[in-house]
């Protein structure tokens, strides 16, 4: 069936918007202004003959509001300043715009300043955060409504600014006012950075002033989703018995901290900053009774994490114990994964062997499974280039064994994982750690069926780590 195509006679003009349609321009005898700037869209009676599109446009000018021939935008950006070009000189011109004329809508040009030295970037191109906001206070009026002030956004970045720079009588004065309300406003969106700043400028009976003052509520501003950045820098700069005295009142509140989301980082931050393992051992004691819980746990899991990066690994011994016994099952767990990998990377020369032990077992189960499969990897690194990797050569060597299997069986561990869709990362890495013969066999083995592997999205992934490995040539 053949198609007609469509007459252009029978094809309707499309009409233009009424301000798209120029007006009829004035004779030079009626306007010679019009006759020198060959435009002018004014009416008979010197208004819009149009009314202006739709919408703002700051730079509309209703004397002015279509550009003329040759323009798509008027005033072209080049007329500075935002408007038109002086009259050439001569008679008939002896001044524009005329004195009838209202003055042009234009806003005024913008004239280049000189950034002031509060906005001129740091070395390395960054800007100081706080410097100079543009504030209009000043601390003799700020003083009197200072915890009124602190609460609001332009008066915390006033009261943060100003304690950087300071004098040590203007610091006593504002800390004066702020301590009393410390709690207050460390709940606060905007007060909290107040009192974090002013724990960097306080002296030590400032502080132990301002612990006073929080500690009674310490675990509700723990557990707040502001107070809990306020006890962290209280947890960073305080020191000896300033800590100590904060610190004690987490003792049976451990748990309840470690489970809620804001709370967990308080904990995390007093493992971090704790002087001697001594001085946590509350928190120690409180997760050994449910350590295997608390790996299991979201924010648990973070917590054994910190005691492994700090404290001493035999102080730590009954938090570990329980957790290398349940490798099995951690291993497999969204969570509780990142402890056993912590464990091998951190963890005491005894249970690296134990986890490495069961991980060859069972390590095509652990290597197919999407979670524990980061373990196998990690097996393969810590037996290979961990600290300890001296003293686990026969865990590797079983380790690696268990994998390739025997020589000609095409169902080798090795085999199934270069196709599997979690199992070919591990492939991967187990390339990448191979050494001497276990490289050779496994170069082998991989050119032998790149044809297959060449047709599938897993297989050119162990390509290019068989490629990667040759270049690296270790």
């Amino acid at each position: 069936m053949a198609y007609r195509s469509r007459s252009p006679a029978r094809e309707s003009p499309r009409q233009p918007a009424p301000w798209s349609v120029p007006p009829q321009q004035p004779t030079p005898a009626a306007d010679p202004y019009a006759a020198h700037y060959h435009y002018d869209d004014r009416g008979a009676y010197g208004y819009p003959a149009y009314p202006p599109p739709g919408g703002a446009d700051p730079y509309y000018d209703p004397y002015r509001q279509y550009p003329p021939p040759g323009y798509g935008y008027y005033p072209p950006p080049h007329y500075p300043p935002y408007g038109y070009p002086p009259p050439p000189p001569g008679p008939g011109f002896p001044g524009y715009p005329p004195p009838h004329y209202p003055p042009p809508h234009y806003p005024p040009p913008h004239a280049p300043q000189e950034p002031r030295p509060s906005q001129k970037p740091r070395e390395g191109g960054r800007k100081r955060p706080l410097e100079d906001p543009e504030i209009r206070l000043s601390l003799e009026e700020v003083l009197p409504r200072l915890v009124h002030y602190a609460q609001e956004q332009e008066g915390s970045r006033f009261l943060q600014w100003k304690l950087e720079s300071c004098s040590k009588e203007e610091q006593s004065r504002i800390f004066e006012k702020a301590a009393p309300a410390a709690r207050k406003l460390s709940k606060d969106a905007f007060g909290n950075f107040v009192i974090q700043k002013l724990l960097d400028s306080c002296s030590r009976e400032q502080a132990a002033s301002l612990v006073a003052q929080v500690k009674s509520g310490i675990i509700d501003l723990s557990m707040d989703k502001y107070g809990c950045r306020v006890v962290q820098k209280f947890l960073e700069t305080l020191r000896d018995e300033d800590w100590d005295d904060l610190v004690s009142q987490f003792f049976d509140k451990v748990i309840d901290c470690i489970e809620d989301a804001n709370g967990n980082h308080v904990i995390q931050k007093v493992v971090e900053n704790m002087p001697s393992s001594g001085h946590i051992s509350f928190v120690i004691q409180a997760v050994a009774k449910r350590a295997e819980d608390m790996a299991l746990h979201q924010y648990g899991c973070r917590i054994i994490q910190r005691l492994l990066e700090n404290a001493e690994l035999e102080s730590i011994a009954g938090i570990l114990d329980p957790i290398v016994e349940a490798t099995d099952k951690l291993s497999k767990d969204k969570h509780a994964n990142y402890v056993i990998q912590c464990i091998l990377e951190r963890g005491r020369l005894q249970d690296k062997i134990r986890i490495v032990k069961l991980i060859t077992e069972k390590v095509l189960e652990f290597a197919k499974n999407k979670v524990s499969s980061n373990v196998v990897e990690r097996c393969f690194e810590i037996t290979t280039v961990g600290p300890d990797a001296s003293k686990l050569v026969e865990n590797r060597t079983a380790l690696m064994s268990a994998v390739l299997g025997s020589s000609g069986d095409t169902r080798a561990p090795f085999a199934q994982l270069m196709t599997d869709k979690f199992g070919n990362y591990t492939a991967q890495r187990i390339i990448e750690y191979s050494r001497g013969e276990d490289w050779q066999e496994l170069r082998r083995r991989v050119e032998a069926v790149q044809d297959d592997l060449k047709k599938s999205a897993t297989g050119k992934h162990i390509l290019t780590a068989l490629n990667k490995r040759k270049k690296a040539n270790v």
